[in-house]
């Protein structure tokens, strides 16, 4: 890496100097997503989902941790099932009692730089999804966990 060469130390990204970094782009993402609505909105739980795990001040505490990997959990092993995603938002705002895992060091081999600048709405779709598999895969130690949170939160609706 020269002088001129940044790297983010949550997500692994590498800028040169005057380009974008992974905040500048993420805020240039969701900014697009609601500008765009109906070309992206459908993606972007995910994308938060997937920034937010790879980017230790969005999940500083377990209950942060547990709605992000939980999202991912659920986009990914669910098909995103939308009452199971309202179900964990549910079950944290009674503010369980949650222990925090140690972080993965890696957070995935893809970054928000995968995803960005891709205006066709079908292959956007296809980098997000990438993307989180990439940073679920990167949190396999953790995918019990996720599913152990999310079916207290099913159980929580019974």
């Amino acid at each position: 890496m020269t002088d001129a060469e940044r790297r983010c130390a949550e997500c692994g990204l590498r800028t040169a100097a005057g380009e974008n970094d992974c905040a500048e782009l993420r805020d240039l993402l969701f900014a697009r997503d609601f500008e765009q609505p109906a070309l992206h909105w459908q993606h972007h739980r995910l994308a938060v989902d997937t920034y937010c795990v790879q980017h230790e001040p969005y999940v500083r505490s377990a209950k942060s941790l547990a709605a992000h990997l939980c999202g991912l959990c659920v986009a990914i092993e669910h098909g995103n099932d939308q009452a199971l995603l309202g179900g964990i938002h549910g079950w944290l705002s009674t503010n369980p009692q949650l222990v925090k895992p140690d972080l993965p060091v890696s957070r995935g081999n893809l970054t928000i730089a995968h995803v960005s600048g891709i205006d066709d709405p079908a292959a956007y779709g296809r980098a997000v999804d990438e993307w989180a598999h990439s940073a679920w895969e990167a949190y396999r130690d953790l995918h019990e966990l996720a599913r152990r949170w999310l079916n207290l939160s099913v159980h929580r609706r019974r």
